[in-house]
């Protein structure tokens, strides 16, 4: 890859959800988060969330034996793919025209 230029993957894009978590628990973070600023760390509600799900991917994969992550990782690549090829067709088709 370049020093400027990298490749877009499909994994990059981002879902919005939403989760009820108690009270105490999400004020504890906020109140860490705020205090971990002072010591020059910073605490991400996002990273936090993403980083739980991940590993409750992978405790279930140790239970089931399927690696549900790399399914969907494996699913997202051939569908960017799928989708690149189309725009590069596009592209090419225009080009000759």
């Amino acid at each position: 890859m370049g020093k400027y230029v990298t490749k877009n993957q499909k994994a990059d894009e981002k879902r919005v959800v939403s989760v009820r978590i108690r009270r105490p628990v999400f004020e504890a973070f906020r109140s860490a988060s705020i205090a971990a600023k002072d010591f020059g760390y910073s605490m991400s509600l996002s990273l936090v969330f993403e980083t739980a799900m991940e590993d409750a991917v992978s405790e279930f994969k140790e239970i089931s034996g399927i690696d549900y992550k790399d399914i969907a990782k494996t699913e997202l690549d051939r569908k960017w793919e799928n989708k690149y090829k189309t725009s590069k067709k596009a592209l090419k088709g225009k080009s000759q025209s």
